[in-house]
């Protein structure tokens, strides 16, 4: 199936307090996939890419950068899948936001529209977090027409996990990088995928991706009570804290930190309440020297980049 670029939102302004960049220097570190209980270790031309697949669940809230405005789906739109984003030259790396419509799915330019308002304020909050953060792909969104219905990468062996929960993570993830020209723990290209349809506790964060669910989707459109929930028996989570929690995994985080960090427990409603959760500076200073985040933290919030271009 083709892969599609559609009409986005514009965003009009991301305004933020500047903060200092900080170094990237550090130990090296390998990758732990732990859906499967193996370690991928992949070498970047610069530093070892890492991602570890998140056995917890993630959440997203609202998607509208903090100290910023952007247009409502009804609103004017950039025909260039820019957003309104500044294209950077001569930059190496860049973030994907990846809608994944399943066959058995319709796309919806309201989530199309809800992903890329998503991504603009996700590159806002890591600029919080750390003081620097990550460029955006130009164009914002790539929109994939799936090969398969929605349940087929749920059942499906993936050829890669012994786990049918990772299943798919696997699956998914191997159809969107073939799509998109990209490799395990991509040296310029890492990602996050939102599927329209919903099944819990199938996320996860390896490979250089976060792979979300439709419950995500749904959060992000300000259904669903504004909430996702990753597993039923864990309780409502908060929509960008779900994200970054599986984003901290491919930065190089573990579980760890206090109970109410991003990487822990923090993005539970219920346990860090309806605010946004945040990293702790112990978590911070180890994405910063993380040696596989090298190249990959060196942007402002609104700049896009096609990387080798």
């Amino acid at each position: 199936m083709a892969i599609v670029v559609r009409a986005s939102v514009a965003l009009t302004s991301v305004v933020l307090a500047a903060a200092a960049c900080r170094p990237t220097t550090g130990a090296t570190t390998t990758g732990s996939d732990a859906d499967s209980g193996t370690t991928a270790t992949a070498t970047t031309s610069s530093a070892t890419s890492r991602g570890i697949s998140s056995s917890g669940a993630d959440e997203t809230g609202t998607a509208t950068p903090p100290g910023s405005s952007s247009t409502s789906a009804g609103g004017s739109t950039s025909a260039d899948g820019t957003g309104g984003g500044v294209v950077v030259r001569d930059c190496n790396t860049a973030v994907h936001f990846v809608y994944f419509v399943e066959a058995d799915a319709v796309y919806d330019q309201a989530e199309y529209d809800a992903i890329e308002q998503m991504a603009f304020a996700f590159q806002a909050y890591w600029f919080e977090q750390l003081g620097t953060t990550f460029f955006l792909h130009s164009p914002v969104v790539d929109v994939i027409e799936a090969d398969h219905p929605g349940q087929w990468y749920v059942d499906t062996p993936d050829g890669i996990h012994n786990d049918d929960r990772w299943y798919r993570l696997g699956n998914i993830k191997t159809e969107v990088y073939a799509k998109l020209g990209a490799s395990d723990f991509d040296p310029q290209h890492r990602f996050v995928n939102y599927p329209p349809s919903r099944h819990d506790g199938r996320v996860g964060a390896n490979f250089g991706g976060a792979w979300m669910d439709g419950d995500d989707l749904t959060c992000m459109l300000g259904l669903n009570d504004g909430v996702t929930f990753p597993f039923d028996e864990q309780g409502p989570a908060h929509c960008m804290g779900h994200v970054a929690h599986e984003f901290g995994h491919i930065l190089g985080l573990p579980h760890q930190g206090p109970d109410t960090d991003c990487m822990q427990f923090g993005f539970y409603n219920n346990t860090g309440g309806d605010r946004m959760c945040q990293f702790s500076a112990e978590n911070v200073e180890q994405i910063l020297a993380e040696p596989g985040n090298a190249g990959w933290l060196d942007a402002l919030p609104g700049q896009l980049c096609l990387p080798g271009r």
